[in-house]
């Protein structure tokens, strides 16, 4: 695989204390990868030797970018199965979040010039990994692109919520519903994405679980 000669790490991304420093050196490895066809295609074998380390540090890495927004993740499966045939990393262009100060902030304005200009404006939802991981962790058999179980995504991603924030809905209304013959009708897209979403994020005790089902990708 030919190696790009820079990268790029956007002021937001170098200053957000939510992700470690090797996963925002992984970024900028990405948008190095994104530079020829939009769209990050190597595995996590293949950063995984790059940098001299396991693919579960990889996973995790990656997974951080997803979850705060920065990247979007599509797994693409053989037919008729659920074993793994590509998977495409793409750089989200995310506005700045408000939790800097803002001198900081000053200085991202002029940063931020440079990704504008090679990344595409249009928001990417990963559908495909929202509705892969209900069916994995509800034993459902949804499609991704129904329409109307994307216009519910789009809805609440629209209102700002992520991927993190679907996977904890699920986690939790699984836990308490999936064992329960009168309830686990409604672990579906209509109900789940539906107007009560946050309710459901918020609900006491419901627990964020640590989920690193892609962590062996590859």
């Amino acid at each position: 695989m030919k190696k790009s000669y820079y990268a790029i790490i956007p002021a937001n991304v170098r200053y957000d204390q939510e992700i470690t420093p090797n996963a925002k050196l992984l970024y900028g490895e990405i948008t190095a990868l994104c530079n020829e066809k939009g769209y990050c295609w190597a595995s996590n074998s293949y950063f995984a030797d790059l940098y001299g380390v396991s693919k579960v540090s990889i996973s995790k890495w990656i997974n951080q970018l997803v979850d705060n927004g920065y990247l979007t993740s599509e797994i693409q499966y053989k037919d008729g199965s659920k074993e793994i045939f590509n998977r495409y990393l793409r750089i989200v262009n995310v506005p700045i979040k408000e939790k800097f100060n803002t001198p900081i902030k000053d200085k991202f304005k002029d940063n931020n010039t440079v990704i504008n200009n090679t990344t595409n404006n249009t928001l990417d939802i990963p559908f495909v990994e929202i509705v892969t991981y209900l069916n994995d962790v509800a034993n459902t058999n949804y499609r991704h692109a129904t329409k109307k179980t994307k216009d519910l995504i789009k809805a609440r991603w629209n209102e700002g919520f992520r991927l993190n924030d679907f996977k904890t809905v699920i986690d939790i209304k699984t836990k308490e519903w999936l064992s329960d013959n009168k309830m686990n009708m409604y672990l579906r897209p209509e109900t789940l994405f539906g107007t009560k979403f946050e309710s459901y994020l918020n609900q006491k005790g419901g627990v964020k679980t640590e989920t690193d089902q892609y962590s062996n990708l590859f």
